[in-house]
């Protein structure tokens, strides 16, 4: 999935974070969105507060290895770890996660491969699973800005690329969206030059 100079303003200013997530969408009506929309800003602060939380403990306990409480922290966030997987797969197990599809999330939209392709302009809530240890949804609403087909190679389904624009969104969200992408994109070039390395 390839990113055009255009489809990538798109997608918002500054960094973008790909990665291959459950996603879940459906289309919304305007009214449905003016009723849910205090609730769904504050689930999705909580959303990333808590993917905040899970992501600096990791960071944190690593740079602290060297130092002599540093095997007792590891061994804590080794249990928490263990914990949070089995927590995780009880979750999974009783909830219908939807599919992992590579996505690219921006600060003003996100891009996803599809098998099923929306309406042009229609109103879409997406529901992304951001945390493999945190099995609840970050949602955002926004308009579908296009829908191009894939090639196909024989034999292979029909796929789309879907562009969604954010329809609406709270400075705290955003905030909270933005570094979180930061974060990601930061994750993925240190992975990628240790990887080079080898």
């Amino acid at each position: 999935m390839t990113i055009s100079d255009n489809n990538r303003e798109q997608l918002g200013k500054g960094v973008i974070y790909k990665d291959i997530v459950p996603l879940r969408w459906r289309d919304i009506e305007r009214d449905e969105l003016a009723f849910s929309y205090l609730s769904l800003q504050d689930a999705n602060e909580e959303v990333l507060r808590f993917i905040t939380t899970l992501d600096e403990f990791h960071v944190d306990n690593q740079d602290e290895l060297g130092s002599s409480s540093g095997s007792d922290l590891s061994r804590i966030e080794f249990k928490l770890n263990l914990l949070l997987d089995m927590v995780t797969q009880l979750v999974e197990r009783e909830t219908a996660m939807p599919e992992a599809v590579p996505i690219t999330l921006g600060s003003g939209g996100i891009e996803w491969l599809s098998i099923i392709a929306p309406r042009p302009d229609a109103l879409l809530k997406v529901s992304l699973y951001l945390h493999h240890k945190y099995p609840r949804p970050f949602v955002v609403i926004g308009k579908v800005l296009s829908v191009d087909p894939v090639e196909r190679c024989a034999g292979m389904t029909n796929k789309y690329i879907v562009r969604l624009s954010y329809e609406t969104m709270s400075a705290s969200v955003q905030s909270g969206l933005e570094k979180l992408i930061f974060r990601q994109h930061r994750r993925s070039i240190a992975q990628s030059r240790r990887t080079s390395k080898l």
